[in-house]
């Protein structure tokens, strides 16, 4: 098959998940791009895997009048990211797991607390990212709630910024937030998708494009790829809401 006749099958295929693709000549910020695109004075920011906050502080700096909500579940980066948080008034912080259930669960705290997932590590990891981050050295119970739970019991109307960081349930979290996308009260979804084998029972790309599309987001663009040798292993992720891209969002 000709080179020009596999990029159109390609392009073929993620238009029919709603991804366009285009040529650029340069690399762009995340971060940038997001400040670029939200232009309401006080947004609601979701920090899902907060860690120690260092994203939470990142996007304090780009919106200065934001409303931060950050979830945290494993206690002493919880304990870590409520210090270095705790001059800001605009931020809250909150020791649970967002998922797609309200309950308790088991937390995999691994070697390297970056790493800490609801799923349980997938020995096929080490080959993709080298011996020991992934090794989990206690499981501990922490509590979870969903997206829409959160949303309908704290008397939040929308969400302008959705960040997900949790190591492979990045679709548990999507899934607990089904009535809050479907109503398209989330602007911008900005994810870490792990794309090669790392945690038992994370879930492919396309079953990503799939359900959010079916719920009317579609992909924007893709950031900071990981590679392992020639093979993409992790990228960062926008997705935009049909209502904020006809509400004459800045996409262009």
């Amino acid at each position: 098959m000709s080179s020009e006749i596999l990029k159109e099958t390609i392009q073929g295929a993620l238009r029919y998940f709603g991804v366009e693709l285009r040529r650029t000549g340069a690399i762009a910020d995340p971060f940038v791009v997001q400040r670029e695109l939200i232009s309401t004075a006080e947004p609601v920011i979701f920090d899902v895997g907060a860690h120690v906050g260092s994203v939470a502080r990142k996007y304090r700096g780009l919106f200065p009048r934001a409303s931060i909500r950050c979830f945290e579940p494993f206690l002493p980066s919880f304990q870590t990211l409520q210090e270095n948080l705790k001059d800001d008034p605009r931020t809250s912080v909150h020791n649970v797991a967002l998922s797609d259930r309200t309950g308790l669960a088991k937390l995999h705290a691994n070697l390297a607390s970056v790493t800490n997932s609801l799923l349980a590590s997938d020995e096929r990891g080490k080959s993709y990212w080298g011996d020991g981050l992934l090794d989990t050295a206690e499981e501990v119970d922490v509590r979870t709630t969903t997206v829409d739970d959160f949303v309908a019991d704290n008397g939040i109307r929308s969400i302008d910024i959705l960040k997900l960081d949790v190591q492979g349930a990045e679709f548990n979290v999507l899934s607990g937030a089904r009535r809050t996308l479907e109503d398209q009260k989330i602007d911008l979804i900005y994810t870490e998708l792990i794309l090669c084998p790392t945690y038992q029972g994370q879930r492919e790309f396309h079953e990503y494009l799939r359900f959010l599309g079916s719920v009317g987001y579609t992909l924007l663009d893709l950031f900071n790829p990981e590679r392992n040798g020639r093979q993409l292993i992790q990228a960062d992720i926008v997705f935009l809401s049909s209502a904020f891209k006809n509400r004459g969002s800045r996409v262009s």
